[in-house]
């Protein structure tokens, strides 16, 4: 069996995203995206259009906006997947580090489910890519 790539969804830029608390990271760069999953540039999610089980990975690089955690997550259709989330401790403002996970989902017939990537606290990201991989 063979894994393919249906979507990589990217921001990159020298200038940071700022993501309120509970606001979703926005890609403005499909690398990879065909017509099993999609996202128009400056959409803060992703719609998976065709059944099956996908890998997901995701990697960011938070910027602090105050001292303290920052937790990056994603959600399936608006709800919160458990263990699909990673954080990192900054000590100071304009501290950077880096989030990364990977998590299985499952997307039924005729289903067009989405998925969104979204900050706990307020932060800003100057590199953030969702990678959708379909499995079976």
């Amino acid at each position: 069996m063979g894994y393919k790539t249906v979507g990589r969804f990217v921001y990159d830029s020298a200038t940071a995203q700022i993501v309120a608390e509970g606001g979703n990271v926005v890609f403005d760069n499909a690398t990879i995206s065909n017509n099993c999953a999609l996202s128009s540039p400056g959409a803060g999610v992703i719609r998976i259009k065709k059944p099956g089980l996908y890998n997901v990975f995701f990697n960011a690089t938070p910027v602090a906006t105050a001292a303290g955690a920052v937790e990056l997550a994603m959600r399936h259709n608006g709800a919160v997947v458990p263990g699909a989330n990673g954080s990192v401790q900054l000590a100071a403002v304009g501290d950077v580090g880096n989030v990364a996970f990977m998590s299985p989902v499952t997307v039924e017939c005729g289903a067009g489910d989405t998925l969104a990537f979204f900050a706990d606290a307020a932060t800003s990201v100057t590199t953030a890519a969702a990678i959708v991989e379909k499995v079976a």
